[in-house]
């Protein structure tokens, strides 16, 4: 029987994240937007409003318009080259989003990953960084973060559960 010793440092050049980090759309902004990562999710969310597709099948958005964390970086966009997928949450309800790929940066790493087009605003977080954006790229430690989630919150006035504020995230 073979043994595999889980803890084994990487040697294919994988760089560690944190359960917090800051990223940026490189094609639209220098501003680094907060995100959560979660090993948990399959797919990446951001937050995006005034979500449309016009007669011409062409997908219209706005990118953090609205947000309270990540106004400052807004952008809008459009596109055709789009897909509707369905998404499961963790209660098992069922939700239809717009797919679009974006490029992103985090560290000094930049690359182009899908995003679904989600209503974060009740989220501290206007990203979430799920397995496909992470994968190949990117080993999780969770007692890493690049964002501290007690100071974003008090930044932005953000009036949200306090469940992980004990944590000093």
């Amino acid at each position: 029987k073979t043994c595999y010793n889980i803890y084994m440092h990487t040697t294919d050049n994988r760089k560690i994240i944190g359960r917090a980090a800051e990223l940026t759309f490189t094609d639209f902004s220098t501003v680094p937007i907060p995100a959560k990562i979660d090993t948990g999710a399959y797919r990446s969310a951001v937050h995006a409003s005034g979500i449309h597709v016009d007669e011409d099948g062409v997908l219209h958005f706005c990118i953090c318009g609205g947000h309270s964390v990540c106004a400052d970086a807004a952008f809008e966009s459009s596109t055709s080259e789009y897909k509707v997928v369905d998404i499961e949450n963790s209660f098992g309800d069922h939700e239809d989003r717009y797919e679009v790929k974006l490029r992103i940066k985090i560290g000094d790493e930049e690359y182009i990953t899908p995003f679904t087009l989600a209503n974060r605003q009740q989220k501290i977080y206007p990203i979430l960084l799920g397995r496909i954006a992470l994968k190949h790229r990117f080993l999780v430690d969770i007692d890493k973060t690049d964002v501290d989630r007690a100071a974003l919150k008090a930044a932005f006035a953000i009036n949200l559960p306090s469940d992980e504020d004990k944590d000093e995230d």
